[in-house]
């Protein structure tokens, strides 16, 4: 007979196997749902198909005649010109409808010629073959009609050089009209001056017949408030002292008048601090409480926005950002997104993952 030990030793491994199969079920059903026990969200989407906006993902999901574009809506294309519009033929390479090439003339429209295997102008060997006009120029391209004397050209033009009809030249100013002159390249234009009195006051004429800025070889030669230059124009005067210069200036090391710099703070306005360049402007801070209400000091010493250190600092829908401002917060399920998008593994809102176009609202489509 067996003792009965034996039987009670089997109930109690029978108990524990018991035991690590339910604790199995607890842990497999804690992990289905969130931290708090409470049924979770699906976690974030991983790359792989999803849907998106659209009524295709290839040229498959089309009907005959048309392919699935960029936008992934289907779009009229060719696989032979039988697919195209009359007049139009099909560029295998872009499987889209085009200008046909031709061999001949016949190939292309009325009005239209061959030329290097595509349709377009017409040549011409003679005038006849231009429109009203036109002429038949060297390259064999109808175009502007060439002149052999003023005859030829629209009054008011004459004949060049170059056999071609533009503005008339001169031979003497009487050719010109009143306030131009003939110059030396047989055309009209603006008239040389012989001396100061020829030029408008306050301008001289210069060597080569122009007027310009007069020359100075003293300051006498200037007008009032002028000094004479050391390239002999007149231009603004030079400084020495500060008192040369009008109230508020000072004299710089380039003897010109110019804005005052500053050796320390007491040189500045109230509320301006002397700049390491030398100029008065705007005071750096040490802290916070150098700032105006609502403002933080920089490690570059300036005034600007604070940055956050928690959400509660942001305003109602934005969340503390790793760099201190306030943006769009992550989401942590689906429900944080809007209807239709899935949270991802970056925490942001997009397209949700899907097996089948079935399983996408109307107007998406699953494509990898």
């Amino acid at each position: 007979m067996r003792p009965r030990h034996s039987h009670n030793g089997n109930d109690r491994l029978s108990a524990r196997r018991a035991r690590l199969v339910l604790g199995a079920l607890v842990l497999a059903a804690v992990a289905a749902c969130g931290d708090d026990g409470s049924s979770g969200t699906r976690p974030p989407v991983t790359e792989g198909p999803a849907c998106m906006p659209g009524v295709c993902c290839s040229d498959g999901d089309c009907g005959p005649g048309t392919c699935c574009g960029a936008d992934r809506q289907c779009v009229p294309c060719c696989r032979t010109n039988a697919d195209c519009r009359a007049g139009q033929c099909c560029d295998a390479d872009a499987a889209m409808c085009g200008a046909c090439g031709c061999t001949t003339d016949l190939d292309c429209t009325a009005g239209t010629c061959c030329q290097d295997g595509a349709c377009g102008a017409c040549g011409c060997a003679a005038n006849a073959d231009c429109r009203a006009g036109e002429c038949c120029g060297p390259d064999g391209t109808c175009g502007a009609c060439g002149c052999g004397s003023n005859a030829d050209c629209r009054v008011g033009q004459c004949c060049g050089a170059d056999g071609v009809c533009g503005a008339c030249g001169c031979r003497s100013d009487l050719d010109c009209r009143a306030g131009e002159c003939c110059g030396s390249d047989g055309m009209c234009g603006a008239c040389a001056c012989r001396a100061d009195t020829d030029c408008t006051a306050g301008q001289c004429c210069n060597a080569d017949g122009s007027c310009g800025d007069c020359g100075c070889t003293t300051d006498g030669d200037c007008t009032a408030g002028q000094c004479c230059q050391p390239d002999g124009r007149c231009g603004a005067c030079g400084c020495t002292t500060n008192a040369d210069c009008t109230a508020g200036q000072c004299c710089r090391s380039d003897a010109r008048c110019g804005e005052c710099g500053c050796a320390t703070n007491a040189d500045c306005t109230a509320g301006q601090c002397c700049q390491p360049d030398g100029s008065c402007g705007e005071c750096p801070c040490g802290g916070d409480s150098d700032c105006r209400a609502g403002q933080c000091c920089d490690g570059d010493g300036r005034c600007g926005g604070c940055p956050c250190r928690s959400d509660a600092e942001c305003t109602a829908g934005l969340c503390c950002l790793a760099d201190g401002s306030c943006g769009g917060c992550p989401c942590r399920g689906d429900s944080d997104c809007l209807a239709g998008e899935c949270c991802r593994a970056d925490g942001s809102c997009g397209a949700c993952p899907c097996g089948s176009t079935a399983d996408c609202r109307v107007g998406s489509v699953c494509c990898r």
